[in-house]
């Protein structure tokens, strides 16, 4: 019995001496890693919208708009890029084919009433999905430098989904 504890007691010492020499290296979290590329894909996505309807807008609220999404998403975006290169997390070069696809539907679109009412349909539902994302980051990530990106998506989400679903009251009774 005393031998057996003292084989116990030397495997627990070279485990916890392999462990000190060799530290594992911080990979971040499957959900991390997951909203960093989702986000990024995102924010390229909101910018080429963004500058779609700032250039195509019939109503100076949809440009506006379009701008402040673009602007707005850039910024955040190089936020999101440095904390990725921090975690060394490669990041997609284009948005979701899902995004692309709706990129083309929009550009396709003649500048008109329609384009205004359907940047803004599809900007609420992306935003959304944007929104949907970053809480899942917040309730389920571990890195806290990716959760304080999610924290600062939140509040740029909403506050968009807020101002486009004020734009879509107006475009619409028009």
């Amino acid at each position: 019995m005393n031998r057996s504890r003292g084989l116990f007691v030397v495997l627990a010492t070279v485990v916890i001496a392999l462990g000190a020499a060799a530290p594992a290296a911080a990979v971040p979290s499957p959900q991390d890693a997951s909203f960093l590329i989702g986000i990024h894909q995102a924010n390229l996505y909101e910018i080429a919208a963004g500058n779609l309807a700032a250039q195509k807008g019939t109503s100076d609220e949809v440009r506006r708009l379009g701008q402040l999404i673009a602007e707005d998403h850039t910024k955040f975006d190089a936020a999101v890029v440095a904390v990725a290169d921090q975690v060394k997390v490669a990041l997609p070069k284009v948005s979701s084919p899902e995004r692309q696809d709706v990129l083309k539907e929009l550009a396709a679109m003649p500048t008109g009433s329609s384009f205004d009412q359907m940047w803004i349909t599809r900007e609420i539902e992306t935003q959304g999905e944007s929104l949907q994302s970053a809480r899942t980051e917040l309730n389920f990530g571990f890195d806290p430098r990716v959760k304080e990106l999610a924290r600062q998506a939140d509040d740029m989400l909403i506050t968009h989904v807020t101002e486009l679903n004020r734009a879509d009251a107006d475009v619409n009774a028009g």
